[in-house]
């Protein structure tokens, strides 16, 4: 039987089979530094809800952050994704330890002065920009949020640094770091918010002029905690080792950004960057789109839009993002081989496995939003302004959130693999037809639904977009790898533990519900008992995959 070499051990395994320990481990070690920034940052939001609840300030703050975030997905982790981290590792892959240095290096010094750039722009451009997400804001809710956005910006950039960093240790197997350093911006920001709103009692603008000059600070610190374990991994310190056969490191131990435009693999990275950033901009432009409908929709509507996003990407970033950047440096090696036939069948293994861990997640997700997502918002969110009338607002968008898990998280992975075959084009031309789809059940559906409108605009363009990309990727590739699946017991893990996190809710005595305890324990329920059953029903178990990224 023909054999692929798995990236991951240097070691020969089964055509078709799998990935054992290397995608596993990786995927658990993103998925540790995701839930624990996650977790961080709903303590944030929690925070935010307790000083601000679905206030005037709350939107504005919703707002501008958004604005953020779109720049930062434009230039930082999402587009480095498509460009620079499958050329970085594939040139490790190969070896060329020197090359990949240096064209490391090239992309820092680019990508400063692109943010150098962005971020004087964004200052001077501010009231535009807050104009461009939120034009059904008043005057003085768009004079408020251009006051945040200026703030907002240079964070921006420094984030965008810090992507940097992210996509050399990335590359290098060291997954917990990157995604566990978003830990510090949301603290500095719970800093600010306790000291400014408690001790100080601000209120208003500027309570949240103090948010966001603490999300700059948090951000800095990122930066800090970022860049030294990059530069160390580039000096050839704390870095995997190759590939078996591949020459050891013999790399130039400057770090000091380069400014070389003629770097050949600078100029394959920027041939792919128009198709990267078309794909990117589309999805942020979809963001874009929706917030600025909300906008229309009254006072805390933004804020409430907000809250349920966030929610919703504790599992969607485990699940999506968690799986697809543990999985990028893997293809970009499986690429590295030159038989089409092996190379196809090693992509497809691995595609086949995310996909399983994705599906065995994602089910049981979708029905705890669905079945016990008022539980989930209490627990989270309820506190101080934020009270049970703000949760019965969130609880149907987190619903409908539910619904997109699944398809968002696998799309996450299957764009992520167009990426490691140096396909960028097929995900921007698919990024648009979700746009098109997203933008125009939105406006048919905000009328009668409102806010649920919009949100249920996005979950049936996401599903549009997954299976478009999944049907031209398994043309490219001969198949996706979904025999991988167990349909019938991911299923059944799923109506199992969430059915008794159901039962608990029901026998609870009144005055539990809509209470953090209530809660607590629907909630707990349904996590022992899906801790219980993986292992039981054969998918996998929780516990040793833990023991094994601890390892």
């Amino acid at each position: 039987m023909q054999s692929v070499e798995t990236a991951a051990t240097g070691t020969k395994a089964p055509e078709g089979a799998p990935p054992r320990a290397g995608g596993a481990r990786s995927a658990a070690l993103v998925t540790a530094g995701i839930v624990l920034s996650r977790l961080v940052g709903l303590v944030r939001q929690r925070v935010m809800a307790h000083y601000f609840g679905t206030s005037a300030w709350a939107d504005m703050i919703a707002a501008a952050f958004r604005v953020g975030n779109i720049t930062q997905n434009l230039m930082g982790e999402g587009t480095l994704s498509a460009t620079f981290i499958p050329l970085y590792a594939r040139l490790r892959g190969e070896g060329k330890s020197e090359e990949a240095a240096r064209f490391a290096r090239s992309a820092l010094g680019l990508l400063l002065v692109v943010v150098v750039a962005a971020s004087a722009l964004g200052v001077l451009f501010a009231p535009w920009l807050s104009w461009l997400v939120a034009a059904g804001f008043d005057e003085e809710k768009l004079a408020g949020t251009a006051t945040i956005v200026r703030i907002v910006f240079p964070m921006t950039g420094l984030l965008v640094l810090s992507a940097w960093g992210l996509g050399v240790l990335n590359a290098h197997r060291r997954f917990f770091l990157p995604y566990a350093a978003p830990v510090v911006w949301s603290l500095a920001q719970i800093a600010a918010l306790v000291v400014a709103g408690t001790f100080l009692g601000q209120r208003g603008g500027a309570l949240a002029t103090a948010l966001a000059w603490g999300a700059f600070a948090g951000a800095f610190l990122q930066v800090v905690v970022l860049l030294p374990a990059a530069t160390r991994a580039l000096r050839g310190l704390g870095g995997a080792a190759p590939l078996a056969g591949a020459k050891p490191p013999n790399v130039d131990h400057s770090i000091a950004p380069r400014f070389d435009a003629k770097d050949p693999h600078v100029r394959e990275a920027a041939a792919r960057l128009p198709g990267a950033l078309v794909g990117r901009g589309i999805i942020q432009i979809s963001g874009l789109v929706d917030t600025l409908l909300v906008s229309f929709l009254g006072t805390g509507a933004n804020a409430t839009f907000g809250y349920a996003q966030t929610i919703y990407l504790l599992p969607m970033s485990v699940l999506g993002t968690g799986e697809a950047a543990a999985a990028l440096p893997e293809l970009s090696r499986d690429t590295a081989e030159a038989d089409v036939a092996k190379r196809n069948a090693a992509v497809r293994a691995r595609l086949g496995a995310s996909l399983a861990r994705i599906a065995v997640l994602t089910v049981p997700a979708t029905l705890v939003f669905v079945l016990l997502g008022g539980d989930l918002v209490a627990l989270l969110l309820q506190t101080g302004t934020f009270d049970q009338a703000a949760t019965a607002r969130v609880k149907p968008l987190l619903a409908a959130y539910g619904f997109a898990l699944l398809g968002n998280a696998a799309g996450r992975v299957l764009t992520t693999t167009a990426y490691a075959l140096g396909d960028t084009r097929t995900p921007a031309r698919f990024a648009v037809l979700r746009v098109v789809v997203s933008t125009a059940l939105a406006l048919v559906l905000m009328r009668p639904l409102g806010v649920l409108g919009v949100v249920l605009g996005a979950v049936i363009a996401g599903w549009v977009e997954t299976c478009a990309m999944g049907i031209r990727l398994s043309q490219a590739i001969g198949g996706l790898g979904l025999e991988a699946i167990r349909g019938g017991r991911i299923a059944l893990l799923g109506g199992l533990s969430v059915g008794a996190g159901v039962l608990v809710r029901s026998v609870l005595p009144a005055s539990l519900e809509g209470t953090a305890i209530g809660a607590m324990l629907s909630l707990g329920t349904f996590g022992a008992a899906f801790v219980v059953l993986c292992p039981l029903l054969g998918l996998f178990d929780v516990r040793s995959l833990l023991r094994r990224a601890r390892r």
